[in-house]
């Protein structure tokens, strides 16, 4: 496991990223965070944040690209 803010995660690469978006629009580089974020999962990621924030960050088109997605319904407990 490992935990680091996305400023600190250029370059590198993980099965899976947990992506906590809880920035808002126009404040610092939230459309470049978002980016290197998402680009760094390989098999698993996981958006957690307000659509409407995510959508307000970085456009439509990210929005639509994560709906197109698996959604992922971990079990229970």
């Amino acid at each position: 496991m490992f935990y680091g803010h996305v400023r600190g995660f250029k370059g590198l690469e993980r099965s899976a990223v947990v992506l906590a978006v809880n920035s808002r629009p126009g404040v610092g580089q939230a459309a470049e965070a978002l980016y290197v974020g998402m680009s760094r999962a390989r098999s698993l990621l996981v958006v957690v944040g307000a659509r409407e924030e995510v959508e307000a960050i970085g456009g439509p088109g990210v929005l639509a690209a994560l709906d197109e997605g698996t959604p992922w319904n971990p079990p229970p407990g």
